[in-house]
């Protein structure tokens, strides 16, 4: 039984076609603990294995044995730090299966706010199913955010790939704002342009916000009104796509490859899918599963992303980020750009994702397939 049976055929047999000849030095912002940044960090190495990559792990807010009670205010740094350091730890273990090996994970703090009830996050959800406890002590420590920013200083120029919210890329540019002139490029799953809703976790609908954008609203508006150089933003409405979903754990591992590495993706997926999208399932049918995190990888690629994604130029008219725009946090007032209304006096810096290619949805699972291979 084969979910998609003839999507691998338009690709080519075999990763070597897909490795971009791209040396520059890559910094990736991830956040945790959800799957989809592991294979962020997969796509980025087997793509680009040429660059230098450097992870900078974004902490979630949670509290430990919180009730449906508990308000998203109320976290603790404790349990915050704990959930960061296992997830780091999980991470460098599960490269591992992949023959990618993370020597270093920085310290890209922890995010000011969730819009996950603190009860989801329960301590199972971050046991180590796939790592040696012993082991997890000695690898579960992050590299701090200082040694990050020598070794950007060092470098040329380098490209940033955020998969989760702007607070460690922010982070940086606060303590150190020469950081921002290396910085050539920014690709980001991040924003939505209004259509897509927020996966639900309540009785009361959430609305159309970007959980990227939401958690962290200051270092959004920090890092898209700050930086000069291209920045592209991959939307929900790109990631959130059913044609690129799976309906549970075991559609996921029926659409990939067979091997040690997914055998472990599919443990975490597993993980996932019973804590945060089974329960929706009933009162949302089309709730999936969905990789959202690995379009910052695809978009990089130049020759890959356009045959994914339909990209166009962009105006950002405002991010919310005061206290006073707080019905507003998660959203980013963004409008499509026609050439003939792109501003010749005006350096373009802002592209967003409006949608999948014609064929875009097929030729994304197979280079997530050949990328797992």
């Amino acid at each position: 039984m084969e979910r998609f049976p003839d999507w691998r055929v338009s690709m080519p047999a075999a990763i070597p076609n897909l490795i971009s000849p791209d040396t520059r030095p890559i910094i990736a912002f991830v956040d945790a603990p959800d799957p989809d940044n592991f294979v962020l960090l997969i796509a980025l190495a087997r793509l680009f294995p040429e660059a230098p990559l450097h992870v900078a792990l974004t902490g979630r807010p949670v509290r430990f044995n919180a009730t449906k009670e508990t308000p998203l205010w109320d976290y603790d740094m404790e349990s915050s730090l704990l959930a960061q350091q296992s997830s780091a730890a999980r991470m460098k273990n599960f490269m591992r299966h992949f023959g990618i090996k993370l020597v270093r994970v920085f310290d890209g703090g922890i995010a000011p706010r969730t819009l996950v009830p603190h009860h989801i996050h329960f301590s199972d959800y971050y046991k180590f199913l796939d790592v040696d406890p012993l082991a997890a002590i000695r690898h579960s420590e992050l590299d701090p955010q200082e040694d990050l920013i020598r070794e950007i200083l060092k470098m040329d120029e380098c490209v940033v790939v955020v998969g989760g919210p702007m607070t460690g890329l922010a982070q940086l540019l606060t303590r150190c704002p020469v950081v921002a002139s290396k910085i050539k490029e920014v690709h980001a799953m991040f924003a939505t342009w209004g259509t897509v809703q927020l996966m639900q976790m309540g009785d009361q609908p959430r609305g159309a916000l970007q959980f990227n954008v939401a958690c962290d609203p200051t270092a959004a508006y920090q890092v898209l009104m700050g930086l000069d150089c291209p920045i592209t933003l991959l939307p929900s409405e790109v990631t959130r796509v059913q044609e690129i979903g799976f309906e549970n754990a075991v559609h996921l591992r029926m659409a990939l490859p067979q091997n040690a590495g997914t055998r472990q993706l599919f443990n975490l997926y597993a993980i996932w899918y019973d804590a945060a999208v089974k329960p929706r399932q009933e009162r949302a049918p089309d709730e999936k599963i969905f990789i959202h995190d690995i379009a910052p990888a695809f978009s990089l690629h130049s020759v890959l992303a356009p045959t994914i994604y339909d990209v166009v130029p962009i105006e950002i008219a405002s991010v919310p980020h005061l206290s006073r725009e707080a019905a507003e946090w998660g959203k980013i007032a963004m409008r499509r750009l026609e050439p003939a209304n792109e501003s010749s006096e005006r350096k373009q810096i802002h592209y967003a994702a409006t949608g999948l290619t014609t064929g875009g949805a097929q030729q994304y699972l197979s280079a997530l397939y050949h990328l797992l291979e």
